[in-house]
């Protein structure tokens, strides 16, 4: 549907309202970011599968709504309930997502976490390289709170703890006109870290421009005004807001059966701490998804670190099946990551 004369005008309040909403999205990009983040964001392991098979894309909306991401939409959307599961790093890490849409509402719930993890401290032997205890050690090891060689652990002193992160991300989605919509996000962070605990909140807000009907450009600002972690312990972390910049484009044939999707997406990391310790200012992120009679659908990409990852979907009137995993170096390491999900298309079980 191309933009006619004939179609309503945006009144001048909602023009005002929109130049305000433009000015907080691009404000970050005029300050001064004097933060650093601890970690990498560990809210990206949920994102959705096909958006993390196209190259973590956040810019544009996918399927189903990923922390972090655009949820703007043009058109109204199926009402849609999503469970995704990830094994990460063979096993180690585990994460679960729900996510959800209705109307012009979407809700990403995440839990992350790894358990089964050893604590030590109180198991050590410390009888000193000759393994015996109440003897004077001649090199002074007994006793010194280090493991030397001849000590050992007590088995039946190890304890183990489990480390986990929660996310509850809310967002809502509005229509300008009838190629361009909007949509802002707020987050609720929480992480246990067995000794330490953190409360966080953040915000995001996004653009999406349809020029014309196949192809689509969108805007996402993570973290505006930055999101802040409160710490136990008195520390404050600061997650630097970020820019995501993305195209794609639907190529479609009138006598094949495919559906050609190539997607394009800029990162822009601001200036300041972060962005030193990351030695990169900016990155870019390739896709490629081909989609054969709306129902199997095969995904490429390559992420903004030149990590290659794949997945597919396949689509059923009630149900979707998702699968994805990636190739790093940090993979070949720690092991594969293995991403599964399931989507029930509630608008087609009409239950509500």
């Amino acid at each position: 549907m191309m933009i006619t004369s004939q179609e309503p005008c945006v009144p001048s309040q909602r023009k005002l309202s929109m130049k305000y909403f433009v000015l907080l999205l691009f404000l970050p990009v005029f300050l001064i970011a004097e933060s650093v983040s601890y970690g990498e964001d560990p809210f990206v392991m949920g994102m959705s599968i096909d958006a993390y098979a196209l190259g973590n894309i956040k810019a544009l909306p996918m399927a189903n709504p990923s922390p972090g991401s655009n949820v703007a939409y043009l058109i109204s959307r199926d009402q849609k309930l999503g469970f995704q599961h990830t094994e990460g790093f063979g096993g180690v890490y585990q994460t679960d997502v729900l996510s959800g849409n209705k109307d012009n509402w979407s809700l990403v719930l995440f839990r992350g976490g790894v358990s089964g993890i050893p604590d030590t401290r109180d198991a050590l032997l410390d009888y000193g390289t000759d393994g015996v205890a109440g003897t004077a050690d001649s090199d002074g090891t007994e006793n010194n709170g280090e493991l030397d060689p001849g000590e050992r652990l007590s088995i039946n002193s190890i304890s183990y703890f489990s480390t986990q992160q929660f996310l509850a991300e809310l967002g809502y989605s509005h229509m300008l006109n009838s190629r361009l919509a909007l949509h802002g996000t707020a987050r609720l962070l929480y992480h246990d870290l067995y000794s330490e605990s953190g409360f966080g909140v953040g915000f995001h807000g996004g653009l999406l421009y349809q020029p014309f009907d196949n192809m689509r450009l969108g805007i996402e600002v993570t973290d505006i005004l930055s999101t802040t972690l409160f710490w136990s312990s008195g520390l404050t972390e600061v997650y630097a807001p970020q820019v995501f910049l993305g195209a794609d484009y639907y190529l479609s044939f009138k006598n094949i059966p495919f559906v050609i999707h190539p997607i394009f997406q800029a990162e822009v990391s601001l200036t300041g701490k972060q962005a030193e310790l990351n030695k990169e200012t900016w990155g870019y992120a390739t896709g490629l998804e081909i989609g054969f009679q709306n129902q199997l659908f095969i995904q490429l990409g390559r992420n903004a670190l030149d990590q290659f990852q794949v997945g597919a979907r396949i689509r059923t009137k009630y149900i979707d099946l998702y699968y994805g995993t990636g190739f790093s170096e940090l993979a070949t390491v720690a092991g594969q990551t293995h991403r599964v999900g399931v989507g029930l298309n509630i608008g087609e079980l009409d239950l509500f």
